[in-house]
């Protein structure tokens, strides 16, 4: 006799995997290849769980197909999930933690990123690192994505969904060359600001963002001559002369040739995270990430 609220039939992890893989990969086939089985099979998974449950799981659009809201919902634990059963597969297969495995991270700051990442990878060599450079809300959308495992983010606080700490708190501020007419004059006003010809990240930038609606709030509108994707190139065309940057006072070092000038603006003050999901903060590889970043706790 069955045990009482055994649930008959549980959910496989088949079924979940084929699901993950479908709405990740936009389509039955691309999930059944990267999955290695038949695309019926892939099929039979997805609609098996949807007449069982009486919900549609699956939109379909033409060739591709997304998640409906109700498997939106779902798809942070399901991936988390997956995520630890492979830790644990990984685990048993090399009989030690952290035998094997890999983090994908996103960071928006290499100053800040770059050097936590590279003392991670010395603690834990076996461990494979994919690291991308992206603006801050890019590194949000793979997280919706699923593509993604740790990011480096600025914003006024955790985004949310994810759970993650604060890394730094910093200024935003102009980069300028040690020259400039402002650089001797310490905080400058938005009248002052209003008008400089200004180098900025691209629009999908953290910094930018708290930058622009601080200005707006201020009553400005910032005179943005140019959007570049990365520091270093905005650092260059500084040191050239084309205009003054708007940066994180943390991300300006002395080899960047700059000085930084503050805004006589309260609002202006950044913070820097690392953030993952909240249900994968339990994997193995992402612990390991968190205890990195404070070693002496």
């Amino acid at each position: 006799m069955d045990a009482p609220n055994r649930i008959k039939n549980p959910l496989s992890l088949s079924q979940l995997r084929a699901l993950e893989a479908v709405v990740r990969r936009g389509s039955f086939s691309a999930a059944a290849k990267e999955i290695g089985v038949s695309q019926p099979s892939i099929s039979n998974h997805v609609h098996g769980l949807e007449n069982r449950f009486k919900t549609r799981l699956i939109a379909k659009s033409g060739y591709s197909v997304s998640a409906t809201p109700a498997l939106e919902a779902l798809l942070p634990k399901i991936r988390a999930i997956l995520a630890l059963t492979s830790d644990l597969e990984s685990e048993l297969l090399h009989q030690k933690e952290l035998a094997a495995g890999e983090l994908r991270i996103g960071y928006s700051t290499y100053q800040l990123a770059i050097p936590r990442i590279s003392a991670f990878m010395a603690r834990h060599p076996e461990i494979t690192i994919e690291a991308r450079a992206l603006a801050t809300s890019d590194i949000l959308d793979l997280f919706d994505n699923g593509d993604i495992d740790i990011g480096f983010v600025t914003g006024r606080e955790i985004p949310a969904g994810l759970d993650g700490e604060l890394l730094v708190q910093t200024r935003i501020v102009i980069a300028a060359p040690a020259d400039h007419p402002l650089a001797s004059k310490g905080a400058v006003s938005w009248k002052n600001v209003e008008t400089l010809p200004l180098l900025q990240r691209e629009s999908s930038s953290g910094t930018r963002k708290m930058f622009e609606a601080a200005a707006t709030v201020a009553g400005i509108k910032p005179k943005t001559i140019l959007a570049l994707g990365s520091w270093g190139s905005i650092a260059t065309l500084i040191r050239s002369g084309i205009g003054v940057g708007i940066a994180m006072e943390a991300e300006i070092t002395d080899r960047d040739g700059c000085v930084a000038i503050p805004i006589d603006s309260p609002s202006l003050i950044a913070n820097h995270y690392v953030v993952w999901q909240k249900d994968m903060a339990g994997v193995a590889a992402i612990e390991a990430f968190r205890a990195s970043l404070n070693p002496a706790a």
